[in-house]
């Protein structure tokens, strides 16, 4: 299923159209980054032309329908900034194509470039990063923040 041992493969997007969905991990250090596979590979590539420590996340059960995982560790506060330049790096390069974002139960689309409404989801993010991490400091939660 995987044509080297660091790519992973995944079932085709819908033409025209990518779907990122975001879970903060707190309690993991990481946020997981589920994209479709082109949009994984474009992310993985930016990410790491940026020096973020990110790579794919194993999952058992790949099949048809699901999405490949990017796991980008939370080294640092810089890592935001990284991520939020990252989408729209990738965004840029893929006029016309849209991209659906998603963060538990909220969705957004952008298309070319980030939005105001993208740029909320993503302090949204690091809020819920944020507050996971601390309930695992405090021992009260699982901290996995979402």
């Amino acid at each position: 299923m995987t044509r080297s041992h660091d790519r992973p493969e995944g079932p085709a997007a819908e033409s025209g159209a990518f779907r990122l969905r975001i879970e903060p991990a707190a309690m993991l250090g990481e946020v997981k980054l589920r994209a479709t596979p082109d949009l994984a590979h474009a992310l993985l590539a930016q990410l790491k032309e940026q020096g973020a420590d990110a790579s794919y996340g194993a999952e058992f059960g790949l099949d048809h329908g699901h999405l490949l995982i990017v796991a980008l560790m939370m080294r640092d506060n810089g890592v935001w900034m990284t991520l939020r330049t990252a989408i729209e790096a990738v965004a840029n390069r893929h006029q016309g194509t849209r991209i659906r974002v998603e963060l538990e139960d909220r969705a957004i689309e952008i298309e070319g470039k980030s939005t105001s409404e993208m740029e909320a989801l993503l302090r949204q993010v690091q809020e819920i990063y944020e507050a996971g991490a601390q309930r695992g400091r405090d021992g009260s939660g699982d901290g996995a923040g979402a």
